[in-house]
């Protein structure tokens, strides 16, 4: 497994690779978008709010991990830079669920129907802010909540 390559933080196609379960290794990152694609995938199976209540508590803890092995590889940031609105660990959380949401649509809909099409369009630009987020944070451009 290649190490991450924006600054020290993982790169979005790791993170697809993650939520596949392709990309495993030492990072809290990568093991914990596996995980938050798992439950997600999980979720939408549960009828019980209770369940979900739990599942929900787990996932939160899951992105509490990544936020703070973020905090410790993130670079410093640049006085003046950009305060963002959430957390790393909050984008991959949604990155993770519109993911399996396309991943599903593709599976009931098929490749060429509208609804696969928005599905992975959204996927497409969470995934283009999640680069221009981790290339200004790298660059000191940008600041997540919490730095």
């Amino acid at each position: 497994m290649s190490a991450p390559t924006v600054g020290g933080l993982p790169t979005a196609p790791q993170l697809l690779s993650a939520f596949q379960g392709r990309r495993m290794s030492e990072h809290e990152p990568f093991r914990s978008a596996h995980a938050l694609a798992d439950l997600h995938e999980r979720r939408l199976e549960l009828g019980d709010p209770g369940a979900v209540a739990e599942l929900d508590a787990h996932r939160a803890a899951l992105v509490e991990l990544i936020d703070e092995w973020i905090a410790r590889e993130a670079p410093e940031h640049r006085d003046g830079a950009a305060l963002h609105t959430e957390t790393l660990g909050a984008v991959v959380d949604r990155m993770a669920r519109s993911w399996v949401a396309a991943n599903r649509a593709i599976d009931a809909e098929g490749a060429r129907s509208d609804k696969t099409h928005k599905h992975w369009y959204h996927l497409a630009e969470l995934v283009d802010g999640y680069t221009d987020l981790v290339t200004d944070v790298a660059g000191g451009r940008r600041r997540l909540p919490g730095q």
